[in-house]
């Protein structure tokens, strides 16, 4: 469970480092497209988080 949190938080602090490094640049458009990708992965490794915890509750 522990490997499991923090695999979710480092992976979650990574796209939140790269969404602030990417806000302040307005410039390109690539630059809103990272954005939503790194949206994106922060809701699949959060959802995948609940699943492999709520996976993980049921084995003890």
């Amino acid at each position: 469970m522990k490997k499991l949190i923090w695999f979710t938080l480092l992976n979650t602090s990574a796209m939140g480092l790269l969404i602030v490094s990417r806000v302040g640049s307005e410039k390109d458009n690539m630059d809103w497209v990272l954005i939503a990708i790194a949206f994106l992965l922060i809701l699949v490794n959060l959802i995948h988080f609940f699943v492999e915890r709520k996976k993980l509750n049921k084995l003890k």
